[in-house]
């Protein structure tokens, strides 16, 4: 099993939660060329959404509630700059498997347009956490 961690992070006067995966934060799993890792950020407990919108974003991670995109993936890294979706995002499917959730089926979407395959060289196959660590590690974006 795969081991999740939150913490606070700051990022051009957003504060944030990072999320990390077995001990490095989730861009640094994606690699391109000379070592290069996505710019985006977590969409977790950005400091300028309203609570609603930090709410339904905890929701989607948890697998309690549908993601807005028609594929049904949920956004995990997202533009640093204003966290829009438009600005393309780095997407999972989440699934609830009775004492795991799952990470599978990465894409690069932007909301518009159909979802594509990640490009980057080096990116994770599936990630599987036990359910109540995960819990506990998401809900501290609330």
């Amino acid at each position: 099993m795969n081991k999740i961690v939150t913490v606070t992070a700051k990022k051009n006067e957003i504060t944030y939660v990072e999320i990390e995966v077995d001990g490095k934060p989730l861009a640094h799993h994606f690699s391109g060329r000379q070592g290069a890792h996505p710019s985006q950020i977590s969409p977790l407990g950005w400091s300028s959404s309203s609570p609603d919108y930090r709410a339904t974003v905890v929701h989607q991670f948890l697998a309690q509630m549908p993601s807005k995109l028609d594929s049904g993936r949920v956004p995990v890294l997202v533009c640093e700059e204003c966290g829009d979706i438009a600005c393309g995002a780095i997407t999972v499917r989440i699934l609830r498997e009775s004492d795991r959730i799952v990470w599978t089926d990465w894409f690069y979407e932007n909301g518009y347009e159909p979802g594509n395959f990640l490009e980057w060289p080096i990116k994770p196959g599936d990630f599987v956490f036990n359910v109540d660590a995960y819990e506990a590690e998401i809900q501290k974006a609330l």
